[in-house]
């Protein structure tokens, strides 16, 4: 988590951006957080951590897929279709909460 003592706005190069898969237009409107160091987060700039989690419902669409050996992009596209949201979707949203980094969840998430 970026430390709440020296937080501040923080400016994403475009091509971190483009890195990272994101639409720019999306994204115009949400303002990107860093931690400057300070003593109290060790200068790193984070201080304690937060989950980003992913879950699958089995549905007994998804199960009949897992039964019958389908691909996991089959079976990964039915569950978004379902309203599974991702661990990159919930990484997001923890920058959009201010919580962590572009950077960060770029380090623990694939980019789709």
């Amino acid at each position: 988590m970026i430390c709440e003592v020296c937080k501040r706005p923080a400016e994403v190069p475009p091509e971190l951006m483009e890195e990272s898969s994101l639409a720019p237009a999306e994204w115009r409107s949400v303002t990107f957080y860093e931690g400057a160091g300070c003593p109290q987060c060790n200068h790193t700039g984070f201080r304690g951590r937060t989950a980003i989690g992913e879950l699958l419902l089995l549905s007994d669409r998804i199960r009949d897929l897992i039964l019958a050996k389908r691909p996991s992009s089959e079976i990964r596209n039915v569950a978004r279709e379902e309203g599974m949201v991702t661990l990159r979707e919930t990484a997001l949203e923890k920058i959009r909460q201010g919580i962590t980094t572009l950077k960060e969840i770029n380090k623990v998430t694939f980019v789709e």
